[in-house]
Parts: C-alpha cells; sequence; structure tokens
C-alpha cells in the first residue's frame, strides 16, 4: 500500500490512531482515512494513495 495523500492539497496524510473505522462523530457516519495538516481529518473520498 502506497502513502495516502490529501486530494486537495497533496500533502501526505497521518494515518494513526486516527484513521480506520472509527467515525469521527456518532453523527456522521464517513470514517476518517487519515488526518491532513492542513484539512484536518479527511475521509477516504479525499484521500489518494501515491
Amino acid at each position: 500500500m502506497g502513502t495516502l495523500r490529501c486530494r486537495r492539497c497533496g500533502e501526505p496524510l497521518a494515518t494513526g490512531l486516527l484513521a480506520g473505522t472509527r467515525r469521527g462523530c456518532c453523527l456522521n457516519a464517513t470514517p476518517i482515512a487519515g488526518a491532513c495538516p492542513n484539512h484536518g481529518p479527511v475521509g477516504p473520498h479525499d484521500a489518494v494513495e501515491e
């Protein structure tokens, strides 16, 4: 698996404890793919593999 990057700005995503099957909020069903330094937590729709 390659490095995940933010689709919006191209920065590498931090994929530590934030990423995985956990949800950002009980009201938001979107899983968090990683954290962008510019955009914060992003879902799989904003993560691209390098």
